[in-house]
């Protein structure tokens, strides 16, 4: 139980917030299928093609749906990105760098599997600028944090207060390198005295 309560006492969670671009890019792709849906009852009366239709668009919904961005927790152990159905977890070990983009740093990013505006942006994007993959979880076009660990994977959050963000995670990353060796030294000396 002190763990637990101890391990609430060390996080800090930053809530997703949806952009006006983001909101009205939903409201319009939602708009396009019923739309689409409602011309292919009418004029394929009976088939078998609007139920076709319904079901890839149901399937494609959810899993757009189920990818979107909810929050971002700087735990004790690890920086965890948390979306509807999946989680990204990055141990402080494993960071190599974290700082705020620039506005236009993202000018020359666009999606390869994932969402531009509809319930936020994420998803793997390819960057034209570094010629690479990054991973984004953002709820707007802005505010961008990126997040590089060892492995040169680059992660792309947003939220309303980036430089808090990375307050809190070099905070953790800080702690995290001073406990470790203490903590393993402590182990050294107790395995010697069995």
């Amino acid at each position: 139980m002190a763990k637990r309560e101890n391990k609430a006492a060390y996080t800090h969670v930053f809530h997703y917030r949806l952009d006006l671009n983001s909101k009205r890019i939903t409201v319009m792709v939602l708009a396009l299928l019923v739309e689409a849906f409602g011309l292919f009852q009418y004029f394929a009366i009976g088939g078998y093609m609007p139920a076709w239709f319904l079901f890839f668009a149901v399937v494609m919904l959810a899993l757009y749906i189920l990818s979107i961005p909810r929050h971002i927790h700087v735990d004790e152990e690890a920086l965890e990105i948390h979306c509807l159905l999946e989680s990204s977890y990055i141990h402080y070990a494993d960071l190599k760098s974290v700082r705020c983009m620039e506005p236009g740093e993202m000018k020359f990013a666009f999606p390869l599997l994932g969402s531009y505006g509809f319930f936020g942006y994420y998803g793997y994007y390819f960057n034209l600028r570094e010629w690479s993959t990054i991973k984004v979880y953002a709820s707007q076009w802005g505010n961008f944090v990126e997040i590089e660990d060892i492995y040169e994977q680059k992660y792309v959050v947003s939220c309303d207060e980036p430089h808090r963000l990375i307050a809190a995670i070099h905070d953790r990353q800080g702690h995290h390198q001073h406990i470790k060796p203490a903590h393993r030294k402590h182990e050294k000396s107790h395995s010697l005295d069995t």
